[in-house]
């Protein structure tokens, strides 16, 4: 059975996010979306149906699935928390919640604290690099979060990519580093996984035990550039603590699958990525 760590269902304000624009029939292939290569898109996002949504979360092995907030720059579109809840709430057992904080909010803990005591979520996603304007994962701003954070042992997913942030420098993983040994004992998974920053990525989370990485697409789509990083370490020493994402609606959850099925992964090492880290990690919340 397999734990799916972001999933963004269609579902009230989830579908206001960049993610569920329309999609071209054919892309265009020199200036079109480059993660539609071969792109498998399912029913429900054509439909935006939580019902068939939770049809196709059915047929596949996903045990349980991490939905995962996202506030900031309006142009991503935000999604408000209590939608989040609310899916958690309707199906017991399936969903387990992480809420959106904005980085520019003026006051990130006092969201924090709605989402977990009054919301029942159960860890906070942050996309710095989308806030208006951006700021960098290690901002000062965040310092207050991060450490209210750590107190409470809840964990932060902190997306970070080429595509989040003014430029890829934005992305490397160094601020992150900070982030991680200011606060050691602060649960931090790497959505994106800082691609294209691939090895460094993987020093990052060799060095700091408290950093998990969570590729996403960057690992499993066909061809991408660096994924051999991302297997490798996932065969070695990071074998514990990297997660699988299908990033739904970026792909769907089944072809998510299939792609991730088709890496060189040795046997243990993806029983690990794709349920027993996830498991691990969503175990020891408290909101679960």
């Amino acid at each position: 059975m397999v734990v799916d760590f972001r999933v963004q269902p269609p579902f009230k304000s989830l579908l206001g996010m960049h993610f569920y624009r329309p999609r071209p029939a054919v892309e265009d292939p020199v200036h079109g979306n480059p993660f539609a290569y071969a792109r498998d898109t399912p029913p429900s996002f054509e439909s935006a149906s939580i019902d068939l949504f939770m049809d196709e979360l059915g047929q596949s092995s996903v045990e349980r699935a991490v939905i995962v907030g996202q506030r900031g720059a309006d142009r991503w579109g935000n999604v408000d928390n209590a939608d989040i809840a609310a899916l958690v709430a309707a199906y017991p057992g399936k969903f387990v919640g992480f809420a959106g904080i904005d980085a520019m909010d003026a006051s990130p803990v006092e969201r924090a604290e709605v989402a977990i005591e009054d919301q029942g979520l159960s860890g906070l996603a942050l996309i710095p690099g989308w806030a208006d304007p951006p700021v960098k994962d290690d901002s000062e701003r965040l310092d207050d979060l991060y450490a209210w954070c750590e107190r409470r042992s809840v964990p932060v997913i902190i997306t970070s990519s080429h595509f989040i942030g003014p430029d890829m420098l934005h992305a490397h993983p160094v601020h992150l580093q900070r982030v991680a040994l200011k606060y050691p004992d602060l649960t931090m998974i790497i959505g994106h996984a800082a691609w294209p920053w691939t090895t460094a990525a993987c020093s990052l989370a060799m060095r700091c035990t408290n950093v998990y990485l969570m590729p996403e697409f960057y690992m499993y789509l066909p061809h991408m550039p660096g994924a051999k990083d991302y297997v490798d370490a996932a065969n070695g020493y990071l074998s514990h603590r990297m997660l699988f994402s299908s990033c739904y609606p970026s792909n769907s959850i089944s072809q998510a699958l299939e792609y991730f099925d088709a890496l060189p992964l040795l046997p243990r090492s993806r029983e690990l990525v794709l349920h027993e880290n996830g498991n691990r990690l969503l175990d020891q919340l408290t909101n679960v």
